[in-house]
């Protein structure tokens, strides 16, 4: 018979596992909402109803609000960083002419996810999350690239990008093409050419994206060690990097491998200010380099990213500016434009100096901080909820679970499955 005081034990104990575990199932569909949206919007502008703009905001603002609301937790922490956003972004959006609400989704998106993955308890939940999301996204990718006459007639991307408002008509220089812009490569593939020319951009409907959501897998593949699908992690990135015929997410994972190794002998103040010095050296570049022409190409977008550090001002630094160019090329200078250097610094150095008891948190911050850096030097990607959400998520998972040594892990599952056994008794 068991004892009245485990019996209650094992009774107070069910609805704090239960809430968890309905918690986790809100938090999957919410990322799997904000890998796929896009992808189920077109499906339905393809054979449906016509999508507008209108209805892509709805559905981000939707899935924002879903995980803030995930992240409310009696820590005042939360709280406190959420009301001195706002009343920052309220104090600057007051010095400009119009109001831009972009602003408010960009940095807003970061925040409530980094906070939703602080609620994680386990580094294996995330783990899960994470291998299933690549599941999802090369299962779409692989129908997409080897069933492109099926895939092209259930989801026009094209048209999607027209319908919401991203392009025009003329966009499209692959004539009778229904894929993204990028998504032939006119002069042959990076990575085994006898694929042909489509770079698969699966749930993402553009290959970028899909390259870059190849390199998080390498970096969480190279930040946890403990990570029984380490290795199918790393096989994933690579496939999907592959598919996508990303050369710039390869360069990516080559530049984790050297980050990995110098981890232990650079300081975190390092990491900090690698965001500033990368600004700075963009900035004294363009103003070297002379003419607008810059090539199709890694090197080629740098030039250009540096051009357009140019065009900022001291309002622009301070993100008070009136008529701002196009800066989307360039992701610190579209920072700077949208937030201010006061804001970005205080939001930047909350992140990089946050605590975590995870051992291996060190490292992943510092590929964290790298990945970050080499997207914006050429776009403003990192602010995509497609794949920011899931990015800052993880993020948040790192600093924010507790760290439990494998052998109190294995400790702790077996008095679960005990205390699961006895609850099925107990019924």
């Amino acid at each position: 018979m068991l004892s009245s005081k485990l019996r209650s034990h094992l009774a107070a104990d069910t609805p704090v596992r239960d809430t968890y575990r309905l918690w986790l199932g809100a938090v999957y569909v919410t990322i799997f909402g904000t890998l796929s949206f896009n992808f189920l919007l077109a499906v339905i502008n393809t054979n449906v109803a016509r999508i507008s703009e209108t209805h892509v905001i709805l559905t981000e603002l939707v899935l924002i609000s879903i995980a803030l609301v995930l992240a409310m937790t009696r820590s005042a922490s939360f709280i406190a960083v959420l009301v001195l956003f706002l009343s920052y972004m309220a104090f600057i959006m007051a010095l400009r002419p119009e109001l831009d609400l972009k602003a408010f989704r960009d940095f807003l998106i970061p925040i409530a996810f980094y906070f939703v993955g602080r609620k994680f308890r386990t580094l294996e939940d995330i783990d899960r999350l994470i291998v299933r999301a690549a599941f999802l996204v090369l299962a779409i990718g692989l129908f997409e690239f080897f069933l492109l006459d099926v895939y092209t007639s259930l989801v026009n991307i094209f048209d999607y990008y027209v319908a919401k408002g991203t392009l025009s008509e003329g966009d499209n220089f692959v004539q009778g093409s229904t894929l993204f812009v990028s998504s032939t490569r006119v002069g042959g593939r990076n990575f085994f050419p006898f694929l042909g020319q489509v770079r698969a951009s699966s749930v993402f409907l553009e290959p970028v994206t899909m390259g870059n959501f190849g390199a998080f897998l390498s970096l969480w593949a190279f930040a946890r060690p403990d990570c029984k699908d380490r290795y199918l992690l790393f096989f994933m990135s690579f496939v999907a990097i592959v598919l996508g015929d990303a050369r710039f997410g390869m360069f990516v994972c080559i530049a984790f491998l050297i980050v990995t190794v110098i981890t232990p002998l650079v300081s975190r103040i390092v990491w900090w200010g690698l965001f500033f010095l990368i600004s700075l050296a963009l900035g004294i570049y363009g103003a070297t380099v002379e003419g607008d022409h810059w090539a199709d190409s890694f090197t080629g977008r740098v030039v250009h990213s540096a051009q357009l550090m140019m065009k900022l001002d001291w309002t622009s630094l301070f993100g008070i500016a009136n008529n701002l160019p196009f800066l989307d090329d360039n992701g610190f200078a579209y920072t700077f434009s949208q937030i201010g250097l006061v804001g970005l610094t205080t939001l930047w150095s909350f992140y990089v100096f946050a605590k975590s008891n995870q051992p291996q948190a060190a490292r992943f911050k510092a590929l964290m901080v790298t990945f970050i850096c080499l997207m914006m030097v050429v776009s403003n990607s990192i602010y995509s909820i497609k794949l920011a959400a899931l990015l800052w998520l993880a993020s948040g998972a790192m600093d924010g679970t507790p760290y439990a040594p494998p052998l109190v892990q294995k400790a702790t599952r077996s008095t679960r499955n005990a205390a699961s056994m006895l609850r099925t008794k107990m019924s």
